[in-house]
């Protein structure tokens, strides 16, 4: 393996764990820094709490599962020592909790399905070491990219499509074999567009927009039997989203207020896949999230999502 490759690998790995240079805020701590600087309390909390939730869906829908569909095991490289290629392109969805932020009780909510849309191309870098005759790929490395669009609907508040660009190296444990499964972890960072609900232009009582960085964990262990594989996963995402919250202050105006929001939660995941040709593998998952808690202030708090389903659906190739 050339040495500029494992060096981007590793690079992209310690990138993705660094530190956060600003000191974050929950979502909590917005609400109360909005009702203290003179926002209506109730508007403030939903407010707050949809921005931190939108983060979350944004990241769901940018990275459903798997990193790369249908494929549990790393690619590993070609007989000749070029990285092996794979391409994916496939569609996931989740059905959105936000609040509406035209009701100034705080009490009706919305839940939109969200779909998006996403292309991956992985590069196999690394075979990893054989430890013994039947396990093999033990620190194989790929590197992988993505693009996503998540298609918030505009009649339900949303500002329309967010798009979200994703970089990220995955690493083998094991490589599958006729005994073992396959056992790989995998991180990435995504960069999303900013999302907006509400609008105080259009006559709503606040309006709440968030610009989310995700880092995103995964660990998958999966199996090939004979022309289906399966899969199962656990991931752990971490949001930092610089969000804008205005919220109307009763006497005819409103208030504006800043803060970078971070929270994190976990994501479990199972799929199967079924070998369309040599090259090719049509793939589907499902999985859920865990909910946020809800922010409470004035009459109201944001809506509590608890567990949410989402799946996925995927066309792979492995050249």
């Amino acid at each position: 393996m050339r040495l500029p490759l494992r060096a981007a690998a590793l690079a992209m790995l310690a990138a993705a764990w660094a530190p956060h240079e600003v000191s974050p805020q929950d979502a909590a701590d917005l609400a109360a820094q909005c009702a203290a600087g003179g926002g209506d309390p109730t508007i403030c909390a939903v407010g707050a709490g949809a921005g931190r939730d939108l983060a979350g869906y944004v990241g769901i829908l940018a990275g459903p599962g798997s990193p790369f569909p249908s494929q549990a095991s790393t690619l590993g490289r070609r007989l000749g020592g070029s990285p092996r290629i794979g391409v994916a392109g496939g569609a996931a969805g989740i059905s959105v909790l936000v609040p509406d932020l035209s009701d100034a009780a705080g009490a009706r909510e919305r839940s939109p399905f969200v779909p998006a849309a996403e292309v991956t191309l992985a590069l196999g870098v690394f075979d990893g070491l054989s430890v013994l005759p039947t396990v093999g790929g033990v620190f194989s490395v790929d590197l992988f990219g993505s693009g996503a669009f998540a298609f918030f609907p505009a009649d339900q508040g949303f500002d329309g499509t967010v798009s979200v660009l994703s970089i990220g190296a995955r690493v083998g444990l094991l490589r599958e074999s006729f005994t073992l499964p396959a056992v790989t972890v995998s991180v990435a960072r995504r960069f999303s567009g900013e999302v907006q609900l509400g609008n105080i232009d259009a006559g709503d009582l606040g309006q709440v927009a968030v610009d989310p960085g995700i880092t995103s964990v995964r660990g998958t262990v999966g199996k090939d039997l004979f022309a289906f594989g399966i899969l199962a996963g656990v991931g752990w995402d971490d949001f930092g989203s610089a969000t804008t919250l205005r919220a109307t202050n009763g006497v005819g105006g409103f208030t504006l207020h800043t803060a970078d929001v971070e929270t994190s939660r976990r994501t479990y995941f199972v799929g199967v896949s079924r070998q369309l040709g040599i090259l090719s593998w049509l793939s589907g998952e499902v999985g859920w999230v865990e909910g946020f808690e809800p922010v409470a202030g004035g009459s109201s708090a944001s809506p509590d999502a608890g567990r949410q389903l989402y799946g996925s659906l995927a066309l792979a190739l492995r050249l």
